[in-house]
């Protein structure tokens, strides 16, 4: 009797905790936006506000969309993270990896013009360390306008229709 009641609690456990441990959440590393300017026009004084802002937006849209972020300011790899990572080849994920993170995200808006941007924002699995992580979304937009209102609106439909169009757990 002892015994089938012992096997009635691990199973009734077991149906418990193995549902949870399916739905841990990915953790995400998650890199400040930088923004590329080749217009050759005047420096816009708002620009490092607005990627601070817009980078604060990505993180709260990826963690509605069930992810577990960090930013990578708030991470034990912050010292180590280079200024920009346009051209860092791949050492995002080495400190993702460092960082405990599943998946890193970075991104770059593209200042032609006034008029014209491009963003971009990827995400890639850390991997494990023996060779390219897994790319598991690469999202493009122009946007038109270099202002608060269109690199929001960017950000957002990349979220929308790209990054989170898949549920964390199909990913």
């Amino acid at each position: 009797m002892e015994s089938a009641a012992m096997a009635a609690l691990s199973l009734l456990l077991s149906t418990f905790v193995a549902p949870a441990a399916a739905q841990t959440p990915a953790k995400i590393l998650l890199f400040d936006l930088e923004l590329v300017d080749t217009s050759r026009e005047p420096a816009d004084p708002d620009h490092a506000g607005r990627l601070e802002r817009v980078t604060a937006l990505l993180r709260d849209g990826l963690k509605d969309g069930g992810y577990a972020v960090t930013g990578v300011r708030d991470s034990a790899v912050a010292m180590e993270a280079p200024a920009s990572l346009y051209r860092c080849n791949g050492c995002e994920r080495d400190l993702g990896r460092r960082a405990g993170a599943d998946i890193v995200v970075t991104g770059f808006i593209h200042k032609i013009s006034t008029l014209i941007l491009n963003m971009q924002i990827i995400m890639r699995r850390t991997g494990d360390g023996s060779g390219d992580g897994e790319v598991i979304a690469v999202a493009n937009a122009d946007i038109r306008g270099d202002n608060e209102r269109s690199w929001r609106r960017g950000v957002e439909w990349l979220l929308r229709n790209r990054l989170l169009a898949v549920p964390p757990s199909d990913r």
